[in-house]
């Protein structure tokens, strides 16, 4: 059956960025603003028929974390700021790529501009290409996102595959878009470009069945959820620990080297981005009081400085813009 192609770009800025949950096709992501820095988010998306191709170019310092879609393998990678990005709160090196096998967890961390590419294909569309091309299956690992260290060069050159297919999106997307036969042509080009990439890698050393940097995701998530449930939005760091089964000083070690944050920092953003995405969707009769008690803010004005010092504004100013007032 011919392939369809469909090609989509979409620019975010301001606060916009974190109603953008659906950044990778099939999945749904949050993201958090981590200062009051402009926020200004490139999207673009080329679906042929069951393979995607999508980019996202964050110019700010993000946290964005939810699920990979469950209907493909994604192979991921950095083509800008790999050195101010984590993933799951692993470092990624500079000819690295990433595996993210179908539904499972991601924590995109990154401390400045970065640009990511992803690439969604069914598992047994990308292993019966790899059978064509070399007579033997990839070995896929299915418990976790993992990294593999491409040769020198080899990340650059999926860059260029990418920018190419993106760019020939681009240009004809206003002249009717790709015909069949070259969405075609530019499909069997990605996936050979990417099953190539892959038989290439040399995979990364690894001494557990769970890394732990996954441990600490896991760790960090579970944290986060004890604290943002409704009858725990302020409880004491030192009960998250006890719960947790950490001394305080090891969960707030663990918290710096994984995310670059103390404990109290990481849940306080949460709880901020939780409340601003609130303002920017709550209904008409909603008050600043309301949404900050239900984050957890007892103090109104000490509520209102640290979202002031976050995201530029006062709560007041964010409810005026989002049309929630007349």
């Amino acid at each position: 059956m011919p392939i369809q192609p469909a090609y989509m770009q979409h620019v975010y800025a301001g606060l916009e960025p974190l109603q953008a949950f659906d950044v990778v096709y099939g999945s749904t992501f949050e993201h958090r603003l981590v200062s009051s820095d402009l926020a200004r988010m490139e999207h673009q998306r080329l679906v042929l028929g069951e393979v995607r191709l999508e980019m996202g170019r964050y110019e700010f310092p993000v946290i964005a974390q939810g699920s990979m879609p469950r209907d493909g393998l994604c192979i991921a990678f950095m083509a800008e700021g790999s050195e101010v990005t984590r993933y799951n709160t692993a470092v990624i090196g500079a000819e690295e790529i990433q595996v993210y096998p179908p539904g499972v967890e991601l924590l995109y961390h990154a401390t400045g501009l970065s640009r990511w590419v992803n690439f969604t294909v069914p598992e047994e569309r990308l292993q019966n290409v790899a059978l064509t091309r070399t007579g033997r299956p990839l070995q896929i690992r299915k418990r976790a996102a993992y990294s593999v260290r491409l040769h020198s060069g080899g990340r650059q050159a999926l860059g260029t595959l990418t920018n190419d297919a993106m760019g020939i999106a681009r240009r004809l997307s206003g002249d009717g878009g790709m015909t069949p036969a070259l969405a075609e042509s530019v499909c069997d080009s990605l996936l050979a470009g990417y099953v190539d990439a892959l038989f290439s890698a040399s995979p990364l050393l690894r001494t557990d069945n769970l890394p732990v940097e996954e441990r600490h995701r896991r760790l960090i998530a579970a944290c986060e959820r004890l604290v943002l449930s409704g009858e725990a939005a302020d409880i004491a760091l030192s009960e998250v620990a006890r719960r947790s089964g950490y001394t305080l000083r090891s969960l707030e070690i663990i918290f710096r080297r994984s995310v670059g944050m103390t404990p109290g920092r990481w849940f306080m953003n949460a709880r901020l981005n939780g409340a601003l995405r609130d303002f920017l969707t709550c209904s008409i009769d909603a008050t600043i009081s309301d949404i900050a008690m239900k984050w957890g803010f007892r103090h109104m004005s000490r509520f209102a400085e640290y979202y002031r010092r976050t995201f530029g504004e006062l709560p007041r100013d964010t409810l005026a813009r989002s049309g929630a007032r007349p």
